[in-house]
Parts: C-alpha cells; structure tokens; sequence
C-alpha cells in the first residue's frame, strides 16, 4: 500500500479542514490527479462511446491498463469521441456508435 505525506492543513470541499492520520480506505478523488485503472477486454470496451470509460468519469490523461495484452490507453480528452492511444506507440482508439 502506498503511503503519502500531507504538508499543512488538509482542506474539504466540504468544510473539513484539519489532519488526516491513519488509514484512507474507499474511493478518494483529489483535483489535478488521475487514478489508474487496470480490466481485462478494455479495447471492446473503449471503441464504444456509449460505454462508461466513454460517458463517466473521462478527461484528458486518464489512463487504463488492458490486462490482455498490457497496454496502457491514455485519453486524449474528455469527449465521448476523444481517441484513446496506446503505449505501443502504434495502437489508437476512436469511440463511435
């Protein structure tokens, strides 16, 4: 498990503000981050803009490791349309209908 050193006050957008100590466990969503993601059939699921990884939750520099074949796709921006490219340097995806 990773570790990270916070510096100063920790401050919500919620009005928390304060020290985080311990364990943060769930779903943690920071700005100017983007958490990776790994699945097995990812380029079935990113030629289509309907699917999630499409609709939800896409911007620019996200990045998702198919498990298959071990290429991780980056997104180029956040519309349905945007193209995914691949760390082969050769592979890019289009989402269409």
């Amino acid at each position: 498990m990773a570790t990270t050193t916070f510096s100063g006050p920790v401050v919500s957008d919620n009005g928390f503000t304060g020290a985080i100590t311990g364990n943060v466990s769930g779903q943690v969503t920071a700005s100017k981050l983007v958490v990776a993601q790994a699945q097995t059939g990812l380029a079935a699921a990113l030629v289509d803009e309907a699917n999630a990884l499409n609709t939800t939750g896409k911007v620019a520099g996200l990045q998702i490791t198919d498990l298959d074949d071990g290429i991780i796709y980056t997104a180029t921006g956040d519309g349905v349309n945007d193209d995914w490219v691949g760390s082969d340097g050769t592979t890019s995806i289009t989402p269409a209908a």
